[in-house]
């Protein structure tokens, strides 16, 4: 497994590559549309809905046009159909989504808003806060992707704040957690944000790399992250 984006010294910064490939998985993995009924089940229609705004510009007719999907399908059958959750950033504000994976925040806060609310929480955000309208705009206009990684001590695919993680227990019960966040235009005010979720054990993908961002973060950064005591015990382990 290529880890480049895992880098030393570690950064949030929002450094993004752009990508010709296929945007979505035109075959989900089915492990992916039966966990995503279980958040439906969970958490019903407060992961995934839309604005006014969104329905006033006919952003859903926009995104099934651009899946080649049927005009008929809602929100929550088109999530059906991906593995990727998905958001739709027209003007700047996510006005439409479904997000049935996420890691550690609540779609239904987020919604309406812009890059600089949806990032407020995250810890030394003062350089991703700075261009999150840059940002919104480049979104437009060229095809992006962005990787964001983390250790966790659960192996799910949903980090809902609502959902309890394992406690820290040994190495062989970590898990690595990688966002694969791909964003294309779908014309000049509105774009697509799709991320995709995988989680591995960290045994599987262990590279000595991972503890030494780990061990570059801040201390912020390793509270934001839930990293504190699994740094701890990493550096134990003498890895």
């Amino acid at each position: 497994m290529k880890l480049d984006y895992v880098k030393v010294p570690f950064t949030n910064n929002p450094s993004m590559t752009r990508f010709e490939g296929p945007i979505y998985n035109k075959n989900p993995d089915k492990r992916y549309l039966i966990d995503k009924e279980k958040q439906f089940n969970f958490f019903d229609d407060s992961i995934y809905g839309q604005t006014t705004i969104s329905k006033e510009n006919k952003l859903l007719e926009k995104l099934l046009v651009f899946f080649n999907f049927e005009k008929t399908l809602n929100i929550k059958d088109l999530s059906r159909r991906l593995e990727e959750d998905f958001a739709i950033m027209f003007n700047g504000n996510m006005e439409l989504g479904s997000i049935c994976f996420p890691s550690g925040w609540d779609f239904s806060e987020k919604l309406g808003k812009n890059f600089a609310f949806i990032h407020e929480p995250v810890a030394d955000n003062s350089k991703l806060i700075a261009s999150s309208q840059r940002l919104s705009e480049y979104m437009c206009k060229q095809t992006i992707q962005r990787w964001v990684w983390t250790v966790t001590t659960s192996k799910e695919l949903s980090e809902h704040p609502k959902l309890k993680k394992p406690n820290l227990t040994n190495f062989e019960n970590l898990y690595f957690r990688v966002e694969t966040q791909t964003s294309t235009p779908i014309d000049e005010n509105t774009s697509l944000f799709l991320i995709k979720v995988e989680v591995f054990p960290l045994r599987d993908v262990w590279d000595p790399k991972i503890l030494d961002s780990i061990n570059s973060m801040s201390e912020s950064i390793l509270n934001y992250k839930g990293l504190v005591e699994i740094k701890d015990l990493l550096n134990r382990m003498n890895l």
